[in-house]
């Protein structure tokens, strides 16, 4: 016999079904279910669902976290976690056989937030196969970092058009920005969304320091307005043959202080989500600080562990922000290279000009992937051709005055430029695996030699023209400039520089700046 109070229950249950069908959210106060799909629920599970595909069939084999820890749904497509009781979000990692679902901006959306606070909630999610991508570009955007309406319109302007034009070269093609979205000002997260909302390609997103909100309390509440527009911060997904992970590596501590690296419920996370990836794919790990100058002896930033485990797989590529400049930097991990890519910024110098720190044009990378590796990657200068990957200088021209800085390659002691004809190249994506040669009127002079430099050019821009401070992150000295002799006077040569990288690409100049 139903009673007048279980026949209440089950017209609010209805109705809360009817309510969240259309997000596949089910929630189940106490519920009593103890077989789903035909699965049967275990004693201690509290978080739980199906996964199933547009023929409502239950998909097996698909990652299933809470944020803290991972399982696969089964063969009757069930999930069963103990929901951590932290977990903001129930979320997959998307199969490479499944189309990326996206909301009605085209954004990913493969999560739902955990807003009940019942002993045990039933989640649901539907999935759409599809054929995987053997080929397949990703765009990484590092640094957007706006801070006023204006500078978003520049990025709104400039930056996102020119992704769009490159997004048609590709077949497949998704994007993932790299961290500071925002820089300390959280009035503008509304514009910045919507942004890279409904364009021709999917943003997936990485929470920087500047998205951390500095007036929080601690660091779990200074991710909560990056979670209520995007959702989770540690996630992953696949496309091809490639896992890809996006995580949140700034430690907040309070108002702009922070630190790089993972917690350690962050890393047994990591090793969960990785432990169901097969070692011969590609694992992209894309964080906002670098690992390249830290974490080798700090045990709490799990800088080491992470590159320990990225170097069992087949190829391992870290995608990284947060300096302002380009730079690729090779881990050699267990015998293995585990490949850095420090990105320069879209904003570059922060929106003062249209460079990075380095001389580096605002851009954004662009990466060819194929079965489990990279078949090409280069740096996209913002609204300028694909080619340019260079630009030269002759090392005896002062730029600008002198009087607060000596504006020429050839003053610094370190770059041994003593005489006339040395000329200087910034090759904003090279590194040592790169072949850059030197001709003059047409007959080589030979291999142009690496080497760290300021860029001359752009910090007179920068400090001179723009009134930055000496010293600052304007003035910055990388590694992917080179120096070559000509005979006679550089500005007076016929010559051309020819860089050629890894894959093959050449990229040639023959104008002086």
């Amino acid at each position: 016999m139903i009673t007048k109070k279980k026949y209440l229950l089950l017209i609010l249950s209805l109705f809360v079904f009817a309510c969240s069908e259309s997000n596949n959210n089910i929630i189940n106060p106490d519920t009593d279910e103890t077989v789903v799909n035909n699965t049967e629920l275990k004693a201690e599970t509290t978080l739980y669902g199906v996964i199933t595909d547009t023929q409502n069939k239950g998909v097996s084999d698909i990652v299933v976290t809470d944020g803290f820890s991972c399982v696969k749904t089964d063969q009757n497509g069930v999930y069963q976690l103990v929901r951590n009781k932290k977990a903001k979000f129930v979320y997959y990692s998307t199969p490479s056989d499944c189309k990326i679902i996206v909301d009605e901006d085209n954004y990913p959306k493969f999560f739902e937030k955990l807003i009940s606070k019942d002993k045990k909630i039933r989640q649901d999610f539907k999935v759409e196969k599809q054929s995987i991508e053997n080929e397949f570009a990703l765009f990484c955007v590092a640094d957007p970092q706006c801070r006023n309406s204006s500078e978003v319109n520049r990025y709104k302007g400039e930056t996102i058009p020119d992704i769009n034009r490159m997004t048609a070269q590709y077949q497949n093609v998704y994007a993932i920005t790299l961290g500071d979205i925002i820089f300390d000002s959280p009035e503008l997260w509304s514009d910045m969304k919507a942004s890279m909302a409904k364009q021709s390609l999917p943003f997936f997103q990485t929470i920087g320091n500047h998205d951390h909100l500095e007036t929080a309390a601690n660091d779990e509440k200074s991710v909560e307005n990056f979670q209520d527009l995007f959702g989770p911060t540690d996630y992953s997904f696949n496309r091809g043959n490639v896992h890809i992970i996006s995580m949140d590596n700034v430690i907040y501590t309070g108002k702009q202080q922070y630190s790089g690296g993972f917690t350690a419920s962050q890393w047994k996370w990591l090793q969960e989500d990785l432990s169901y990836v097969s070692k011969d794919k590609m694992v992209i790990l894309c964080t906002h600080m670098p690992f390249r100058t830290g974490g080798t002896s700090d045990h709490q930033a799990y800088y080491r562990e992470v590159l320990d485990l990225l170097s069992t797989f087949a190829e391992a590529h870290l995608m990284i922000g947060h300096t302002h400049y380009q730079i690729n930097y090779l881990h050699s991990v267990n015998g293995k290279t585990v490949y850095e890519h420090v990105h320069g910024a879209a904003c570059g110098a922060w929106w003062n000009s249209d460079l990075c720190a380095d001389g580096a044009p605002n851009g954004y990378g662009i990466y060819e992937i194929k079965g489990n590796t990279m078949k090409s990657w280069y740096y996209k200068a913002t609204s300028l051709p694909a080619d340019f990957q260079i630009r030269a200088y002759d090392a005896s021209k002062a730029f600008g005055p002198t009087n607060k800085y000596t504006y020429v390659f050839g003053a610094p002691v370190n770059l041994s430029l003593a005489g006339d004809g040395w000329i200087v190249a910034n090759i904003w994506n090279a590194d040592n695996r790169w072949t850059v040669k030197l001709y003059q009127d047409g007959t080589e002079v030979g291999n142009m030699t690496p080497v760290s430099s300021r860029d001359y050019w752009a910090l007179y821009h920068h400090l001179e023209e723009l009134g930055k401070a000496k010293g600052s992150n304007f003035d910055k000295s990388t590694n992917h400039f080179y120096k070559g002799q000509l005979t006679g006077k550089a500005s007076e040569a016929n010559f051309k520089i020819e860089a050629r990288d890894p894959f093959g690409n050449v990229y040639t100049t023959s104008e002086l700046k």
